[in-house]
């Protein structure tokens, strides 16, 4: 039988999804501007020996965690693990990028699906960062698809946000999206069970992105 939340999952994680997303680069504009991501090669690199560690040491873990509070009901403890991804996010540009995101996409969630968890989780005033609202919306689901819809969705982000940067096909980036998946997909099981004293990432390389985007003359995106 299908899944009752797989036609869910296929919407909300479509890039048509209005969430913003396409707005943001999250620091990846600066990267190219700078010259540090300047053609396809260097931004499989990227995605690979930056985007990917990120997602398996840091945000994976901390979605699982945000999962399994959101599907107990804990919402004391999701909106401690949100208030958390505030502290990790140094740049300001990313946490309002972030915020600005989960914000969004609980208010048009809600407004698909009455989900009262959602609304209650609203009005509690949280930071409502992208992934702790992503971990409500998935509660139902699987945590390894839950992990692996986030994980898809931060790496396309990056790969279609490249696109319109520099000269990148639509058919390469779809083939660096493929192989980047396949590479981090059989790692996501282990990286939900990553214990909270073992989470971390630092990359300092995108938080400098972040910062410098901030002050730069022109831009195409946001953050």
């Amino acid at each position: 039988m299908l899944p009752d939340w797989l036609p869910w999952l296929l919407q909300v994680n479509d890039s048509a999804f209005p969430s913003g997303a396409y707005a943001h680069s999250l620091g990846l504009e600066e990267l190219v501007q700078a010259g540090v991501v300047g053609d396809a090669a260097a931004l499989e690199a990227f995605l690979h020996r930056q985007v990917l560690p990120g997602l398996l040491a840091l945000e994976v873990p901390l979605l699982a965690s945000g999962h399994r509070c959101a599907a107990q009901g804990d919402l004391a403890g999701l909106q401690a693990l949100d208030e958390t991804l505030d502290a990790w996010k140094l740049a300001a540009e990313s946490r309002a990028a972030s915020r600005q995101l989960g914000s969004r996409r609980l208010a048009l969630t809600q407004q698909l699906d009455a989900d009262p968890l959602l609304a209650a989780y609203a009005a509690r005033g949280a930071p409502c960062h992208h992934l702790a609202v992503s971990a409500l919306e998935w509660r139902r689901l699987p945590v390894e698809a839950a992990a692996c819809a986030w994980a898809q969705q931060a790496i396309a982000g990056s790969a279609t946000a490249a696109m319109k940067l520099m000269p990148l096909g639509q058919d390469r980036c779809q083939g660096m999206i493929r192989r980047a998946v396949r590479a981090l997909a059989p790692l996501l099981t282990d990286a939900c069970q990553v214990p909270p004293e073992a989470v971390g990432w630092f990359n300092p390389l995108l938080e400098i992105a972040s910062m410098r985007h901030a002050r730069a003359a022109e831009r195409l995106f946001i953050s």
